[in-house]
């Protein structure tokens, strides 16, 4: 009798998680498991402006509870569909995208019932946003229902290391990996027409870019007054700023980059996922200012495409994926001074940026959608066949 797992996810938007349940099908198949992954909705409404649900990238057994808006889906119809689904397919391992819906929780609680095995996938961090101590009391007991961890970094694990969960059940995995091929190949293909590109757009000759969703957790507001601050140097004449995203704050900023006359700044709204690589060889140096970012994705994009990154320390990749001096550089999001510096590192020629750049793709080459399914499998078939963890 085969084994069934089954994956309850958020979006079916998410083209990264598709990719990796992907390749964990594939896996799976291979090892005679049998898999179902059942989104909650196909999109959400923050992400309605940077691309459709993309059909193609998922290549694994799926279903869709709600068609459309997570926001729009009613609670008691999305819990109750839910249970449905898990009833009906009986899985022995469920693994869920943590517990921010309470269909997750649920599923959790009765999948633990009838005896079965629970996984939990964590992208939290314990300096990500405020922490209330009846929440993180109740994160506690919601975690007693789950047999084994899936992290996506380091400070994910020590996260839930504060809540108790026994450390031996942790493990690094999860889907938080990109599509890294294509997205570098579609990298090179627009570095070979930088030149005429720029000039079509008309972009500076060298930029910082930011990509992302434009709200007050990103901070784009701080590197906006830092990039404004800097180009007061002689050596930052030539650097532009390209925002690469949408969002409630996207009037906000363009008032900023006209009240500032920032004519080096190139707000140009949000994009499909497929398309972010075109900027990102247009650019020369990525920032992520975030002062809430549980990993950051685009930080992987970013050094897929050979960039150097400056990532906020609030964000989870910059503990696993910056090497300070080596590769880019990590700072407080609340210090704008600190960034400007840094900022100016590069501008005045103080860094290499050549080497930078190949340094990132050194350091990420291993973050893929094959190896995260793989990592995954082996958290899997820890029950199966009580192969070590490590």
């Amino acid at each position: 009798m085969r084994t069934k797992v089954m994956i309850i996810h958020t979006i079916a938007w998410s083209h990264y998680a598709a990719k990796v349940f992907s390749e964990l099908y594939q896996l799976l198949n291979n090892d005679n498991i049998d898999l179902l992954v059942v989104h909650l909705s196909e999109t959400s409404r923050q992400r309605s402006k940077i691309g459709d649900f993309d059909e193609s990238v998922h290549n694994y057994p799926y279903k869709i509870i709600h068609k459309g808006f997570l926001e729009e889906s009613n609670l008691i119809r999305r819990c109750t569909k839910v249970i449905k689904e898990l009833l009906r397919y009986k899985p022995d391992i469920l693994i869920t995208a943590g517990y921010s819906d309470i269909s997750l929780i649920f599923a959790a609680v009765i999948n633990k019932i009838l005896g079965n095995k629970n996984i939990i996938t964590s992208d939290t961090t314990l300096y990500d946003r405020p922490r209330k101590k009846i929440k993180e009391f109740i994160k506690k007991m919601i975690l007693k229902y789950y047999d084994l961890a899936f992290c996506i970094g380091s400070e994910q694990r020590k996260y839930l290391q504060t809540l108790n969960f026994p450390e031996n059940k942790i493990m690094l995995a999860g889907w938080y990996a990109i599509d890294s091929s294509f997205l570098s190949s579609v990298y090179r293909s627009f570095r070979l027409k930088r030149v005429n590109l720029l000039a079509e757009y008309g972009f500076c000759i060298k930029n910082f870019i930011f990509v992302g969703r434009l709200s007050p957790e990103k901070n784009v507001i701080t590197a906006l007054k830092a990039f404004n601050n800097i180009k007061k140097y002689q050596n930052a004449k030539g650097w532009g700023l390209i925002i690469v995203g949408d969002g409630p704050q996207r009037n906000e900023l363009e008032e900023m980059i006209r009240d500032l006359s920032l004519g080096d700044v190139f707000l140009i709204g949000g994009k499909n996922w497929k398309e972010v690589p075109k900027y990102y060889a247009l650019a020369d140096v990525f920032i992520l200012p975030s002062i809430s970012e549980p990993w950051g994705l685009v930080v992987n994009e970013a050094m897929v495409c050979g960039l150097p990154v400056i990532v906020s320390k609030r964000a989870g990749a910059y503990f696993d994926l910056v090497k300070d001096g080596i590769n880019g550089f990590g700072f407080n999001p609340c210090d704008q001074r600190e960034l400007e510096e840094i900022m100016l590192k590069f501008i005045n020629e103080e860094v290499d940026i050549e080497k930078m750049g190949n340094a990132s793709i050194e350091i990420i080459k291993d973050y893929t959608p094959e190896n995260a399914a793989r990592k995954m499998l082996k958290g899997i078939k820890y029950f199966l066949l009580k192969e070590d963890l490590k």
